[in-house]
């Protein structure tokens, strides 16, 4: 199975949207939106949809949209989708569709160990060996979700733009805070990473892997990592649509 992203959008995860809120916006943006030369892409155009889901009430909300509003054929892909990953427990169905789609597009696309890293909401860690084996993962608070909370439990701290920081040493408020959360968030990650290269020294040599929005702000402060690809997760639900049609 063959393509390529001709259009993405980033929404803002509510809620409070019903199916037919998110029809009319993604509607919207869709006819304000200039695709390639050559392509034309209307939501009654689309014959299938992945879906992956990690919040219980919008995947209903989701589920409803696209039965009442586009005739396609809906997967949803989550640890019990027929992918071939093996897992180190006997129930995996806790695991979330977010870190299977992570897992099964570095084990297709790089065909070896993975320790992959996702900055989102929340900041995950797994590994998946060159076998297909899922050994595991690590949900720790995402950059923003820690930044939010210093900034509303400590009274004297104030929001803050999250940009590079200028020092280790930060001068002022500002400086200290961002060397805090960005340095901070990297020596953590350095360290997992460190340490599952250790305990799993077996399923060596390791490909790391960094994705998620918070990629390109914290991969210059990280020794670990030999790759970001932001397009990952996206690039996850693709293979396993078509793993599914060739079964």
């Amino acid at each position: 199975m063959k393509g390529k992203s001709i259009w993405t959008v980033c929404l803002k995860s509510s809620r409070e949207n019903t199916s037919d809120e998110y029809y009319i916006l993604l509607g919207s943006l869709l006819e304000s939106t200039t695709l390639p030369e050559g392509y034309k892409l209307g939501l009654k155009d689309i014959r299938y949809i992945v879906l992956g889901s990690v919040v219980p009430e919008l995947t209903r909300v989701w589920k409803h949209l696209c039965s009442k509003y586009i005739q396609a054929e809906v997967y949803e892909i989550n640890a019990l989708s027929p992918l071939g990953i093996s897992f180190r427990v006997d129930n995996p169905s806790f695991i979330g569709a977010d870190l299977i789609a992570n897992a099964y597009a570095a084990w297709q696309k790089y065909r070896t160990s993975s320790i992959i890293i996702d900055l989102g909401t929340a900041t995950t860690i797994e590994l998946i060996s060159q076998e297909g084996m899922f050994e595991g993962a690590i949900i720790a608070p995402g950059i923003k979700i820690g930044a939010e909370s210093l900034f509303s439990k400590a009274a004297k701290l104030y929001e803050i733009e999250l940009v590079p920081p200028t020092a280790l040493l930060g001068l002022n408020t500002t400086e200290a805070m961002l060397s805090g959360i960005i340095y901070g968030h990297s020596f953590m990650l350095d360290t997992f990473i460190a340490k599952i290269k250790e305990q799993y020294s077996q399923l060596k040599p390791f490909q790391t892997i960094l994705t998620g929005g918070m990629s390109s702000l914290i991969k210059p402060y990280l020794s670990e990592i030999n790759t970001i690809d932001k397009g990952l997760t996206l690039d996850g639900f693709y293979l396993a649509l078509g793993k599914i049609l060739n079964q």
